[in-house]
């Protein structure tokens, strides 16, 4: 299939210098490959367990073609773990079409693009791209945008979802069954404006509703409304966002929760910035009524971005609709020249909700632990970039508790290399 693909893109290519009529046509390829050391990276590793060896890669190519107020874009990829196939495979199972659309502008200020496309708004925090996972996020969705003026925009998406599934659409109810963080959504809608300053001033706001339906069939809204805002000065700047989620969950739990973050940057030097501040993730008491969610949730975030790189919490369907989580951070970035720079996040963890006691009566503490993640990063040219991390998780008490590990090896770390190509080529 990817061959087709590849052939397909150089006849397109050779009709392109035969006619005329084509505007424009562009041509990108991703390829990246990541090894990994885990020593506990997501969860608690346990005595007596082996770190373990992955090796992961993509391979996306994509084709954006261009007419007048036309633009299509097509990407497909091969995202697999090496050896998860025999070498004489017959079929191809790791192959997908990340991205499928067509945008249209109407005019100068509004346009509208239908298709499998990636959503991506403000800092990811509630939608993002997901590019650190290797298959990353796409949503079938149709999009409208118009540009308010030179300095505002406003957007707004509509997805809907089904299995395809004859057997699931009974006279009584309809089933849709995909869980994603932790929510079975039938249908979303989304509403983003954003506004950018003077000074480097942006403004932002959200409006989600997530339309979820229940195993019994029966559908629930969960709304999430959200700002962002971020104002640089000469050598100093700051960022805050507040989120508030309502409605009922998947399993008709009545969802009040939040989640507020605030951070400063410190530029001490053209070459080096600190960034300190914290976010808080509403969550549960461990006495918490049942009808009641009070934990927030990023839904399609890309949560790899904030609560430290090893990936405990929001990931996938795991710790969604839990405690919640306290991040207090100090993040540096030193730019050692022109192609290199050296990142270092330092996390104090603590569950935003009470933990309740252990078997013998004390109670647990709000402490889960730190981590501390470093990343050197180094461009080849315009198109390779090579990464190397290293992470520690320094795991509390209640650590241990929450990933259900209750006798983990005494340090946890991650190790991380990773290489990327993306060159791109326009065509006219």
């Amino acid at each position: 299939m990817f061959k087709r693909m590849i052939a397909a893109g150089v006849l397109v290519l050779a009709f392109s210098h035969a006619n005329a009529q084509m505007d424009s046509l562009k041509l990108n390829f991703d390829l990246r490959t990541r090894g990994e050391l885990d020593n506990g990276v997501k969860t608690l590793i346990p005595k007596g367990k082996s770190a373990e060896t992955t090796v992961a890669s993509r391979a996306r190519f994509g084709i954006d073609y261009y007419y007048k107020n036309l633009e299509v874009y097509i990407s497909a990829q091969d995202v697999r773990t090496w050896g998860e196939t025999t070498t004489t495979a017959g079929k191809n199972q790791n192959f997908i079409l990340n991205e499928a659309w067509a945008k249209y502008q109407f005019s100068d200020k509004f346009a509208m693009k239908l298709g499998r496309q990636i959503l991506s708004y403000d800092n990811e925090r509630l939608v993002g791209a997901l590019d650190w996972a290797m298959q990353g996020r796409s949503f079938d969705a149709v999009k409208a945008a118009y540009k308010i003026n030179p300095n505002s925009r406003i957007e707004a998406v509509v997805t809907y979802n089904n299995d395809d599934n004859d057997i699931n659409d009974l006279p009584e109810k309809e089933i849709y069954s995909i869980a994603e963080s932790g929510e079975i959504t039938k249908s979303l809608q989304i509403i983003h404006y954003q506004y950018t300053g003077k000074d480097k001033f942006q403004f932002s706001a959200i409006a989600m509703n997530n339309v979820l339906q229940n195993p019994s069939g029966t559908h629930y809204d969960m709304i999430t409304f959200g700002v962002n805002a971020k104002k640089y000065f000469e050598n100093f700047g700051f960022f805050g966002s507040a989120y508030y989620q309502t409605g009922k969950n998947t399993q008709a739990q009545s969802k009040s929760a939040y989640q507020f973050s605030f951070n400063s940057d410190f530029i001490i030097h053209p070459k080096f910035n600190i960034i300190a501040g914290t976010e808080w993730l509403s969550g549960k008491n461990y006495d918490t009524e049942s009808g009641k969610n009070l934990s927030f949730s990023p839904l399609y975030g890309t949560n790899h971005l904030y609560n430290g790189f090893m990936d405990y919490f929001y990931l996938g369907n795991s710790y969604f609709n839990s405690f919640g989580l306290n991040d207090y951070y100090v993040k540096s970035n030193f730019k050692i020249s022109s192609s290199s720079q050296f990142q270092t996040n330092f996390h104090v963890f603590t569950s935003n909700g009470k933990l309740g006691f252990n078997n013998v009566g004390e109670k647990y503490s709000s402490y889960l632990g730190s981590e501390l993640d470093m990343v050197f990063t180094h461009t080849f040219g315009k198109v390779i970039t090579a990464n190397l991390g290293h992470s520690f998780m320094f795991a509390g008490e209640s650590m241990k508790f929450i990933k259900n590990v209750p006798d983990p090896k005494n340090l946890q770390t991650w190790t991380w290399l990773g290489i990327k190509i993306t060159p791109n080529f326009k065509l006219k």
